[in-house]
């Protein structure tokens, strides 16, 4: 069985657990808050192992290189929130090729744009700049 392990809360002081058997349906439970701790203690136990953590240098040689980093950031923040370059270009208000540049590194990412980044993704400025 694998488990996918969300749970999230309502209103209803209910949470909903979801879980997935190996290649089938997935399954959604609402369960009462008060067997919240139950049921995490049961995903822990069920959950595989995390996997090693690596150094994101290891990963991604290119954040060592101060010059391509925010190139980088911005790369690997827009593959994170699993959006396309022409979907980040229309929030930002730019040409999807002017995005392209930035993330190659062909194109200096201003204050004003790590702002709107930050905005975007969530985050510190300073990640982009």
């Amino acid at each position: 069985m694998h488990l996918i392990s969300h749970i999230s809360q309502n209103p209803d002081r209910v949470i909903t657990v979801t879980v997935q058997e190996a290649k089938k349906k997935v399954k959604t439970f609402l369960v009462p808050l008060a067997a919240r701790g139950t049921v995490e203690h049961f995903l822990k136990q069920c959950l595989p192992a995390p996997a090693p953590t690596l150094a994101a240098a290891t990963v991604l040689p290119e954040l060592a290189d101060a010059r391509l980093r925010p190139a980088t950031m911005l790369r690997a923040s827009r593959t994170r929130a699993r959006l396309t370059q022409k979907a980040l270009a229309a929030k930002l208000g730019v040409l999807q090729h002017h995005l392209s540049e930035m993330e190659h590194g062909k194109r200096a990412i201003g204050k004003q744009m790590a702002k709107k980044l930050a905005s975007v993704f969530e985050s510190d400025y300073r990640l982009f700049v």
